[in-house]
This record gives structure tokens, C-alpha cells and sequence, in this order.
């Protein structure tokens, strides 16, 4: 280690780099806007009010209308399936799972709809519900992309 250079391995040169630096920068500032010899204005009305440049406009975003057909209404299919539910004492028990979909879309909310919200019945047949999602999905059809996604989105 030489001289120049302390234990931690900084230069002793490195305050007056950052000196340097420092008037670099200082020197290559624009002037200040207010010179020494013009007053500044301390009193602002309506009367004297002069607007300076324009800072953060953008031009207003042009609405275009669509020239397409109005989109036809989804036609609702409703469905029951029976699924199976295994708890974890091994006991199986067949939950009649009731479910609404639009052939590409399943609605969440309808999965068991036909059990009593929050009942210990509702809750096993939304797990088996999401099981059976899984085993019928397919990527080939719309129905069993349907499926796909039923079985990684829908939590019971």
C-alpha cells in the first residue's frame, strides 16, 4: 500500500476530486434568471399577470368512434355436474356442483350457488368444484381453455 492511500483503500486526493467535480458543475449552470441589477416582482394580480412558456401541455386526445357492430349478448348456460370431494379422514362425499359459464367465461360466484353460502357443505363442494375444473381442462377447445383457467383462478 503506498502512501497516497489510507486502510480502507480511498485516495487522499478524493476531496479535491470532489471539489472538482463540484465547480465543474457550478460553472456549467446557466445564469441565474434574476441578474443583480433587475428587480424582482413581489406583488402578482390579475392586472399584471403575464403567463410564461407552456410547461407540461400535451395535445387533447382525439376520441374516434367505433364503426364496429354492437356486441351481441352473451347467451348464459347453466350446468350441474356431480363431483366428488375426499376430506382429509378419507371420507368421499358427492356434492351436486351447480355452475354458469358463457362458453368461454365461467362466473366464480355461481360455482355451488345451490348450497347455502359459507355451510361447511358449500365450502367442500367449491374445493371438489376446483378439482373437477382441473381434470376437465384441455387447451384444444374454448370450453377446456375455460376449464384451464377455472382451475388457476377460481378460489374456493
Amino acid at each position: 500500500m503506498d502512501a497516497s492511500q489510507t486502510r480502507t483503500g480511498f485516495s487522499r486526493g478524493l476531496p479535491t476530486l470532489f471539489t472538482n467535480i463540484a465547480l465543474l458543475i457550478a460553472t456549467s449552470l446557466p445564469a441565474q434568471a434574476s441578474e443583480p441589477g433587475a428587480e424582482r416582482q413581489t406583488s402578482f394580480s390579475d392586472r399584471n399577470y403575464v403567463p410564461g412558456r407552456h410547461i407540461n401541455t400535451i395535445s387533447p386526445v382525439t376520441i374516434k368512434e367505433r364503426n364496429s357492430a354492437p356486441a351481441k349478448a352473451r347467451r348464459i348456460e347453466e350446468e350441474t355436474e356431480k363431483v366428488i370431494w375426499t376430506d382429509a379422514r378419507g371420507t368421499e362425499t358427492e356434492y351436486r356442483m351447480y355452475y354458469a359459464h358463457d362458453g368461454t367465461l365461467l362466473d366464480f360466484a355461481s360455482v355451488c350457488s345451490n348450497y347455502r353460502t359459507g355451510s361447511i357443505d358449500y365450502r367442500n363442494c367449491r374445493k371438489a368444484a376446483r378439482q373437477w375444473f382441473g381434470s376437465k381442462c384441455n387447451g384444444g377447445s374454448a370450453a377446456g381453455k375455460m376449464y384451464c383457467h377455472a382451475r388457476n383462478a377460481f378460489r374456493p
